[in-house]
């Protein structure tokens, strides 16, 4: 059964972790890599070059994701697309490893949670995130990581496995999209030497920016306008509040994948801080946390059973979306009233 873990989450120490890591892929003969339910660009950028190296290294490599994978995302896989949740049981029976990448919570893996609880011995987990449990039998967690891209390509680096051009690419599609295109706070200079270091091999961000930000439906167009019409200041215009409710799919014709990126829009706004987005599904609702500086809103989340990062996070909740956005937003004037001004939380040191 997967536990909650203590302190950073690793059942045995970062370096170790590393190195046994490491040691378990230049060991391994079939090799079963996954990532989260909603998979995101970092997820599937990681799983997408891990398992094309690993291939190249002469490894049977198989990925796998919970869910659906989104439309902007399939050229990451152009010979094969991952299995979904109902191969998990065939393919992880077979695998002498299996490698969680992006994700350290159960709660995050959808159906196939049970599964990867069963088989933790021989569970890896590659993830940057704060929020952790124990679900596997080595756990590289690293909170300095811009990416999970970042450490998977430092793994690869040290098993000496060759980085194709398209291995490139899904790892500058990972760390790209978990900065902002490195304009996040997180862009530091592990992910700009790694980004440049690709970019000399050949990738070509122009055409990966195309390819990731500017190949939209209109039906996502129209999304992202209900999007900006449902959106309300808080704290003086410091906290902005917006929802998509089921109607807004209905009847603009977007699909649940392609909000992605939409709770950034409001941060366009030059005062506002903190920014809450909750998006209305058939058996929940999804809430997206981002902070600019001072509110760490992965407490936040916490509080209500979610989390991620200090600047991003998330939850999902049972309830009508309205009581749920007062909730939210309280908690998050709660929290914007308690932390230090703007101007003092950039002057802080950095964390870890």
């Amino acid at each position: 059964m997967c536990a909650k873990s203590a302190g950073a989450g690793r059942p045995v120490g970062a370096d170790d972790a590393f190195a046994r890591i490491v040691d378990l892929l230049g060991g391994c003969r079939d090799l079963l890599v996954l990532t989260h339910a909603r998979p995101d660009g970092d997820g599937l950028g990681s799983m997408a070059a891990l398992a094309a190296c690993a291939a190249a290294a002469g490894k049977a490599a198989h990925t796998l994701v919970p869910d659906r994978l989104p439309t902007r995302y399939r050229f990451l896989f152009p010979d094969e697309p991952p299995a979904g949740a109902d191969r998990f049981a065939p393919l992880a029976a077979r695998a002498d490893l299996i490698v969680v990448l992006d994700t350290c919570a159960k709660a995050q893996l959808g159906t196939v949670a049970s599964g990867v609880c069963e088989y933790a011995g021989k569970v890896a987990v590659i993830d940057h995130h704060a929020t952790a449990d124990r679900i596997g039998a080595v756990q590289w967690l690293d909170r300095s990581a811009a990416a999970t891209g970042l450490m998977v390509a430092e793994i690869i680096d040290a098993l000496g496995w060759p980085v194709s051009l398209a291995a490139a690419e899904a790892l500058t599609t990972a760390v790209t999209t978990d900065t902002g295109w490195l304009r996040f706070a997180n862009a530091d200079a592990r992910a700009l030497h790694a980004v440049a270091k690709w970019i000399a091999a050949g990738v070509r961000p122009d055409v990966l920016y195309r390819r990731l930000f500017q190949n939209d439906r209109p039906q996502r167009l129209r999304l992202m306008a209900r999007v900006l019409q449902s959106l309300e200041l808080f704290c003086e215009g410091r906290l902005a509040a917006m929802v998509i409710r089921n109607r807004d799919f209905d009847e603009t014709g977007a699909m649940r994948e392609e909000t992605e990126n939409l709770v950034n829009e409001a941060l366009r706004l030059a005062t506002v801080e903190t920014v809450v987005l909750l998006v209305e599904n058939p058996d929940c609702v999804r809430v997206s946390l981002r902070s600019r500086d001072a509110v760490n809103v992965a407490r936040v989340a916490e509080a209500f059973g979610g989390g991620g990062h200090p600047r991003a996070a998330g939850i999902r909740l049972s309830g009508g979306v309205d009581d749920l956005k007062r909730r939210v937003v309280a908690a998050c004037a709660d929290a914007m009233n308690a932390a230090p001004s703007p101007a003092d939380a950039q002057a802080a040191p950095p964390e870890g």
